[in-house]
């Protein structure tokens, strides 16, 4: 599970390469993580920084109430990234049968036309 926090400046985190995600890192490498409000979406143990998303861009990719509170806001988000998507892969049984259905079409008989 994924946990989307608010950003602070005052914890450490890792990157996924590793490297220590120190607050003075973190405003290095995205300078306007303080001036406005971000969130962090990290493990469940909050150490590894996955992502830095500014949050009002995060409301407005998913379509969320301006009304509710950071905090509100935060947990919708979170919420939305951990819901599973739906697969469009077709399952085994829909390939075996489109294979079934492939194979008797091509066996067919070519159409005689007169």
């Amino acid at each position: 599970m994924k946990i989307i926090e608010k950003y602070t400046g005052t914890k450490t985190y890792m990157f996924p390469n590793g490297a220590l995600a120190t607050p003075e890192a973190m405003l290095e490498r995205f300078p306007a993580v303080l001036t406005f409000v971000h969130i962090i979406e990290t493990d469940e143990a909050g150490e590894v920084a996955f992502a830095v998303q500014n949050l009002n861009a995060m409301r407005s990719l998913y379509d969320l109430d301006s009304a509710l509170t950071e905090d509100e806001a935060i947990a919708a988000i979170q919420e939305i990234v951990n819901t599973p998507q739906e697969s469009t892969e077709a399952s085994a049984e829909e390939r075996t049968a489109a294979a079934l259905e492939f194979i008797a079409m091509s066996s067919l008989p070519d159409e005689e036309t007169v």
